[in-house]
């Protein structure tokens, strides 16, 4: 084990004034006495305390590194960091400062290199609060601090010419109303780059208003106006919504008999909107609900909610991993004969339904929250197919008398049917069948009522007459 001292850092800077074995005792048994907060096939990161202080542990294991990973990190992954975390100190912007680099470092058996940094605590990542200022419904009281921190951040990196390829709310810290960049692996020279501000603007954008990201495009002098469009978050949601059908940290893969399909475990952000988002879910949890749900609504036990030659919708309450959930269940059927031809490549009803749900949630759109689909197949064709969503509370809006509501109360809840809607159409998408009784007005003790979207099946990539708008005010 090799140990770098980064010399032109204040003593205060530095591991405490120990003997070196103490230190080098410490790190071989960092497993058992620090703490495990990150875990990633490329990456872990520790916590431990020594000499009374807290530090940061990243290692980087010289195996299980992706090819593109590799490439990007040119060499040792934690010299990288090391050297871009000074260059960062000398540009005066505010991240964790660096101690020390150990090359050649064993860690529960395996061989790589580590970065050790100073802690910045009590601290917590700056999407994470913005997002649990929202889940509160709290105004965010520092909204124009932070705002005017990370812009000052951004132009400290332009004027030392210095970008960052990961450039997120996740890789900023917020410590006693103070910024931090977090992460400096993914700091490069040559400037900030417009892929570096997209970025940071598509990640940013559920919380800042409009205001916020204009008066940082004009800042950084990118020239000309602000693009409608973000090209960067239109490829990220491309990328998070192959998750969908796919094992990983958020969704999983359920096979039951002659039924097979997918299910929610988990999301990092979870929405004011959804009940369900908090939650995880396990393949275990899916495993053992999945007969009951099945069961039950194969023997009449759930309630109809709507029956009709295109499918059932029923409704009631299950048992997943121990708790109670109230859950919407759709199990489409095909009305013409021909719905048995134009699925063939293009999936069946259940399956386009997950997909336009997920389309919505990506996009920080309310909608009812899916959890699970299942599909029954024979000689790989669907021959039948279930879909699980959470039930919101609260009337549709064809079941809302607005001759009866307070004008002010009508008015506010119309107006944010049309934003919802208008949101939809910004995105790229179009709602075709936006009638009244495809919207839930879901009772917000904080903000009042508000609209979320219940049926997702009229949900296209393009304008179709009479839907829309205009098929709203006909339902109305």
């Amino acid at each position: 084990m090799i140990g770098f001292r980064d010399k032109r850092t204040p003593s205060h800077y530095k591991l405490p004034a120990v003997a070196d074995t103490d230190l080098e005792q410490a790190l071989r048994q960092l497993s058992s006495i620090g703490k495990l907060i990150k875990d990633r096939p490329y990456r872990q990161v520790w916590r431990f305390e020594f000499g009374g202080k807290a530090y940061y542990l990243k290692f980087y294991p010289r195996s299980g590194l992706r090819p593109r990973m590799r490439r990007m990190l040119r060499g040792s992954a934690a010299m990288r960091e090391f050297l871009r975390l000074q260059w960062l100190q000398r540009a005066r912007v505010p991240a964790a400062r660096a101690v020390s680099v150990l090359v050649g470092y064993r860690l529960e058996g395996r061989v790589g290199d580590a970065v050790i940094l100073d802690a910045i605590e009590p601290s917590a990542e700056l999407d994470k609060y913005v997002n649990d200022a929202e889940l509160r419904a709290q105004e965010e009281g520092v909204h124009r601090s932070v705002a005017d921190q990370v812009r000052g951040i951004l132009l400290a990196l332009g004027k030392a010419k210095l970008g960052h390829r990961d450039l997120h709310l996740g890789n900023f810290l917020l410590c006693d109303g103070k910024v931090h960049l977090l992460d400096a692996y993914a700091v490069r020279r040559g400037g900030l780059r417009l892929a570096d501000v997209l970025l940071l603007a598509h990640s940013a954008a559920p919380h800042a208003n409009k205001t916020d990201l204009v008066r940082t495009w004009k800042a950084l002098g990118m020239g000309g106006t602000m693009p409608r469009r973000n090209a960067v978050g239109r490829r990220l949601r491309r990328e998070w919504m192959g998750r969908i059908f796919k094992d990983d940290r958020y969704f999983g893969l359920l096979e039951a008999g002659d039924w097979s399909g997918h299910f929610f475990k988990q999301t990092k952000l979870p929405k004011r909107w959804s009940v369900a988002s908090p939650m995880s879910f396990s393949q275990a949890d899916w495993e053992a609900a999945w007969p009951a749900l099945l069961a039950r609504m194969e023997g009449g036990g759930f309630e109809v909610l709507k029956s009709s030659r295109s499918g059932d919708v029923l409704g009631g309450e299950i048992e997943v991993g121990g708790r109670t959930m109230s859950v919407v269940v759709k199990r489409p059927k095909r009305k013409h004969w021909w719905r048995y031809v134009n699925e063939i490549g293009r999936g069946s009803r259940a399956r386009r339904a997950w997909k336009k749900a997920w389309q919505l949630v990506v996009r920080e759109l309310p909608t009812a929250w899916p959890l699970l689909l299942m599909e029954k197949r024979r000689m790989g064709y669907v021959t039948d197919a279930v879909l699980v969503f959470e039930r919101v509370p609260g009337p549709t809006l064809a079941e809302i008398d607005l001759a009866a509501m307070d004008a002010e109360l009508r008015r506010k809840l119309l107006h944010r049917v049309g934003r919802l809607l208008r949101q939809v159409e910004e995105s790229g998408l179009y709602l075709y069948d936006a009638k009244a009784s495809n919207w839930i007005i879901f009772p917000d003790p904080v903000r009042g009522p508000t609209p979320l979207l219940i049926d997702v099946d009229g949900l296209r990539p393009m304008r179709v007459a009479g839907g829309g708008f205009p098929r709203l005010l006909r339902s109305l």
